[in-house]
């Protein structure tokens, strides 16, 4: 029974994005259907189109010095993009992700000739940002191509927000009564679509499906004379005192620990933001083993964070701030859930606070058993019956 899956899968930097696609399309493998990533790219854009966009922006809308700025950025993402060739990203997707034949640039495309599949899913990661649901090259993501007959799902569909703008409510409304069943990353995400009409649950992310067991495959052997070592996992910050690199330049030397770092692009490019450590271009194996063999992690990133519950590290986590900051509430309620909201960085001095301050993984698995075992039953009473032949 073949599944089609609406995801983010692109990036060549983003560890979580690509683990997210990766475990989903492991569970639904385990469980006897044969799952496959639909490639629809939204930001992708034909040659000609993206160079007439380009011109008009240089030559009508850009003064000569902002123009020369973005000339800087677009140095700056060349930069990045060389380092990203030791990442293996590609290599990743081609070997462990299933994917269909037809690369779809934009939603024209997926509409005339859509994959064929007994069921479509979307999820997870922000795929129903209110930023996609403004323009409608972007509905793809709710799923707006292929037979009506298939049955479509929402899987930890996310909104990266706590509300919808009130101007997208209508078309929010309209959009989500394609759908056979809805389950949201975030309990902000049940309102949000309780207000559109329709009834959504809360599930954990494709990456908590899975146990640590099942991240084995790809965890490097520890060396035999192992370093002690904090690892930063940077993403989402323009500057090193967002994390507090100070005290935890500090907190490391008390302790003895060198400091290595995996910058990542989100929001923003991921730059080298650090003095005195080592800067890592991990492959997916590297960037979990680092995590895996840490005394503790620093970041700001949701997946961060799930891989250091996974595998039992402490962990800091830096809430972002200004406009990002609502991307928080994904993480905030995880950490809620499982009784580990101290782990959030909210005050100076808060590395040795969090860093003495015990966690009782039993208990924190245990919680995440009983979320984790809701998440399959929402999966399991929505897919379809595999009957034996």
């Amino acid at each position: 029974m073949k599944i089609g899956i609406v995801t983010y899968w692109w990036s060549n930097d983003n560890y979580g994005q690509l683990l997210q696609c990766w475990a989903l399309q492991f569970y639904l493998k385990r469980e006897g259907y044969e799952p496959f990533l639909i490639r629809y790219a939204h930001s992708y854009r034909p040659t000609w189109e993206r160079l007439i966009r380009m011109t008009v922006k240089i030559v009508l809308i850009y003064p000569l010095i902002k123009w020369w700025r973005k000339r800087g950025e677009r140095q700056l993402l060349r930069r990045i993009e060389s380092k990203n060739t030791v990442r293996q990203f590609e290599d990743f997707r081609q070997n462990y992700i299933n994917c269909s034949n037809y690369n779809y640039r934009y939603l024209k495309q997926l509409q005339a000739n859509p994959p064929e599949a007994d069921v479509y899913i979307v999820g997870s990661d922000q795929v129903w940002a209110p930023v996609l649901l403004r323009s409608k090259g972007n509905l793809g993501f709710w799923l707006d191509f292929g037979p009506a007959k298939t049955r479509r799902i929402a899987y930890a569909a996310s909104f990266g927000t706590d509300c919808c703008p009130n101007e997208l409510k209508e078309l929010l409304k309209i959009q989500l009564q394609r759908f056979d069943a809805i389950s949201v990353r975030e309990e902000s995400g049940v309102e949000i679509c309780k207000e559109a009409g329709k009834e959504a649950i809360h599930v954990v992310d494709p990456t908590l499906l899975l146990n640590r067991n099942d991240y084995q495959l790809f965890l490097e052997k520890q060396p035999s004379k192992p370093v002690s070592y904090i690892f930063i996992y940077s993403i989402n910050i323009a500057h090193s005192d967002e994390i507090h690199y100070q005290e935890m330049q500090a907190f490391a030397q008390n302790r003895h620990l060198s400091i290595k770092v995996t910058t990542s692009s989100g929001y923003m490019p991921g730059c080298e933001l650090f003095e005195g450590v080592e800067y890592i271009y991990a492959t997916i194996p590297q960037w979990l083993s680092l995590i895996m063999n840490a005394e503790l992690v620093v970041t700001t990133s949701f997946h961060g964070v799930v891989f250091c519950i996974q595998f039992h590290k402490p962990f800091v986590y830096f809430p972002l701030k200004g406009k990002y900051e609502k991307g928080n509430i994904r993480v905030i309620n995880l950490l809620e859930k499982l009784t580990l909201s101290h782990c959030v960085y909210r005050k100076d001095g808060d590395y040795e606070r969090i860093m003495k301050t015990a966690i009782n993984w039993v208990n924190v698995d245990e919680k995440l058993l009983k979320i984790r075992e809701k998440s399959i039953e929402f999966l399991k009473d929505n897919m379809p019956v595999i009957r034996v032949k």
